[in-house]
Parts: C-alpha cells; sequence; structure tokens
C-alpha cells in the first residue's frame, strides 16, 4: 500500500505515489535553479510543466490512474538532465544519483501537422512550410495559383485541413519542427526565441523576394481575413439550417403519426386504411409504429447535433454519443424491416379477404337483378 496525492502540472490534474512526487519535485527544483539566471524561467518551467504532463497523459495517467515512480523515471529520461544545459557542474547528476545524460542517439523524425500558431486560415500551409522547411508565403502562393487549376488548390486545401491534424501539445510542436521534447531543446528554444528569428528570416530576405514577399505576406492576411468571415457566415447559416430543418422534420413526423394514429382515416383510400387498421391492431404492429419513429427520428437528431457543433464550435459528437445513436438507429431499422414484413401477410390476406367478399356481394346483386328482371318480363307475358 502506497501513499498517493494529488497534484496540479501543466494545468492538468493528476494523482501520484508519494515517491514519485518527491523525485518529480525535486527534479522540477533542479530545473528551476539552472535557469534561474534567465529572465524567461517562468515561460521555460511552464513549457517544461506541460511537456511533462502530456507525457503523463500519454501514459494514460490521470485522477484515477497513479502516477508511479516508472512513470516519473521514464519522463525524466526522456526530458533529459538539468545538467544537459546547466550552467554549474554540481547538478552533474539527476534525481535519484543516477546519470540522465543517456538519450537515444537517432534523429527525430518530422511529423506533418498544421500549424494555428502562424495560420492565415487554418494552418494548413504554415503546417507544411514547416515540414518542407520552406518560407508559407511561397507555399500560400502555390495554392492560390493551382485554385485556376480547376480549382485544385481549394480541393487540396480542404483535404489537408480535414486529414491533417492540429499541433496542439508541446509534443506535437516540436515533432512539427522535427524536434525532441527535451529540457534543452525547450530552454534554447525559449531562450533564443527561434519562432521569431525563423520569420525574421523570411522576412529580411534579399532582392526582389523581399519587396514581393512583403506585398504577398499582406494580401494573404486580408484574404484570410475576408475567408475567414465567410467561413464564420457559413457556420452559423448551415448550423441553423440544419437545427431549423431537424426541429420541423421531428415536428412534422409527431404530427404525422398523429394523424394517422388519432383519426378516422376515412380521408385515406381504402388499401391504406386495412394497412393501418391492420398495424394498429396488433403487437407486432405497435412495434413497427415505435421502431420506424425511432428509425426516423435519430437522423433528424444527429442533424440538430451537427448543427449545434457548428454553432458552439464544439464537436457534441462524442464517441460514446455516435456509437449509441448508430447502434439504436441499426437495431430499429432491423426491428422496424422484420416486423413491417411480418404485417405483410395479415394485409395482403385481409385485402383478398375484403375483395373476395366484394365479388360475391356483386354476384348476388346481379344474380337478383337478373331473376327481377325475368318474373317481371313473365308477368308482361
Amino acid at each position: 500500500m502506497k501513499k498517493v496525492i494529488n497534484i496540479t502540472i501543466g494545468s492538468v490534474v493528476f494523482a501520484i505515489e508519494q515517491e514519485a512526487y518527491d523525485i518529480l519535485a525535486s527534479y522540477l527544483e533542479q530545473v528551476k535553479s539552472n535557469i534561474v539566471s534567465s529572465d524567461d524561467v517562468q515561460e521555460i518551467i511552464e513549457d517544461v510543466e506541460r511537456a511533462v504532463a502530456e507525457k503523463f497523459i500519454a501514459q494514460k495517467k490521470n485522477e484515477k490512474v497513479a502516477v508511479t515512480l516508472g512513470d516519473v523515471e521514464l519522463v525524466i529520461s526522456e526530458m533529459g538532465s538539468p545538467a544537459d544545459f546547466g550552467e554549474s557542474d554540481n547538478v552533474g547528476e539527476s534525481v535519484g544519483g543516477t546519470s540522465n545524460t543517456e538519450h537515444t542517439s537517432d534523429e527525430p523524425k518530422k511529423r506533418l501537422y498544421r500549424d494555428t500558431d502562424n495560420a492565415i486560415i487554418a494552418g494548413v500551409a504554415s503546417g507544411l512550410a514547416r515540414y518542407f522547411d520552406i518560407d508559407p508565403v511561397i507555399v500560400r502562393l502555390i495554392f492560390v495559383v493551382s485554385i485556376f487549376f480547376n480549382g485544385l488548390g481549394i480541393l487540396a486545401y480542404i483535404i489537408l485541413w480535414l486529414v491533417v491534424p492540429v499541433a496542439t501539445t508541446t509534443a506535437e510542436k516540436y515533432a512539427m519542427r522535427g524536434e525532441r521534447v527535451t529540457l534543452k531543446d525547450i530552454t534554447e528554444r525559449v531562450k533564443k526565441n527561434i519562432q521569431s528569428i525563423e520569420e525574421t528570416d523570411f522576412e529580411t530576405a534579399n532582392g526582389i523576394w523581399k519587396n514581393l514577399r512583403n506585398i504577398l505576406d499582406k494580401l494573404f492576411q486580408v484574404l484570410g481575413t475576408v475567408v475567414k468571415f465567410i467561413i464564420v457566415l457559413a457556420r452559423y447559416a448551415v448550423g441553423i439550417v440544419f437545427i431549423v430543418g431537424g426541429a420541423l422534420g421531428i415536428a412534422g413526423m409527431v404530427s404525422g403519426y398523429s394523424v394517422v394514429l388519432l383519426s378516422d382515416k376515412i380521408l385515406f383510400p381504402e388499401e391504406v386504411q386495412i394497412v393501418l387498421e391492420t398495424i394498429q391492431g396488433s403487437a407486432l404492429g405497435a412495434i413497427v409504429i415505435a421502431s420506424s419513429f425511432i428509425a426516423l427520428s435519430i437522423p433528424l437528431v444527429v442533424l440538430i447535433l451537427a448543427g449545434a457543433s457548428l454553432l458552439a464550435k464544439r464537436n457534441f459528437f462524442t464517441v460514446q454519443k455516435t456509437v449509441a445513436l448508430a447502434v439504436v438507429w441499426i437495431v430499429a431499422v432491423v426491428v422496424a424491416g422484420t416486423t413491417s414484413a411480418l404485417q405483410i401477410e395479415q394485409v395482403v390476406h385481409k385485402i383478398n379477404s375484403i375483395e373476395g367478399q366484394s365479388d360475391v356481394n356483386s354476384i348476388e346483386i346481379e344474380r337478383g337483378f337478373n331473376d327481377s328482371s325475368f318474373k317481371s318480363n313473365w308477368k308482361m307475358k
């Protein structure tokens, strides 16, 4: 049995074993003491804590699953020792008395993400520029030019927008640049402000490209603002249409089912009346009505949820909700189809009976008419 406490790191709450907490706290204190002379201490510490929290999350740790000593040691080995970039030699040993300077020598591989920190619209062009290490203005220019080739640029941009993930975590932002999330990389990036240096390198290009780049960059900024405005308007318009359409659809279904179930049905054709009476007169019919109503309602509910997601800019389709709706809809469709098929035989039999009875009545009427005609002719004679 081990003592477990709750901590907040990187704005995320974790349960952690006491021994693991002591090691982690000592490690972070060493990091802080090594960068005490820097003007960016707070920013570096926040980035380090955020990176540690992301690594714990990747290990499926949370408030219910406690962080163990092994988890902390693994994170420290990945992050590196404060001595790797420290200014003094007295912190050359990592927490626990062993050196943590061993890292994998493999070069980190770049990964393609959307860079929303430098996005004009959705960060596709800036993400591609990071991946191929080129000026994002060039990538944006390629997309614009390709629009005139049967709209290929728009199609490609939309596909990449949907397929390529956003670089949200610290690890993803470093992977986008082909870097590891280590103490050394974090500190160097914050101290040197590499982000600004990279942008300055592009902006201070020499020659004709310098002036042209500035003009294109401003044009793309304006274009991005216009496109974002149009997207916002379209999002609200489509969201409202989805919600109103789904609500009207459900209201129409309720009204239609109410008319069918509660009216005398005298306005319906005779065959339709037979079908409705057969369905309402049996237990299977009640199942048909309920399951068909559910099967028709679920797509309208999905439409309303999609509209609400667009208006709120929040995805209401969680995995649990999506799976539950899909399962219920499939079951409802299968049940409605099966029970309806079982009702067909009864409906056909009833229609045939009514038609047979009508034929018998017609024959009797005709026979009676003929008999009456024969008697009248005999009397006249």
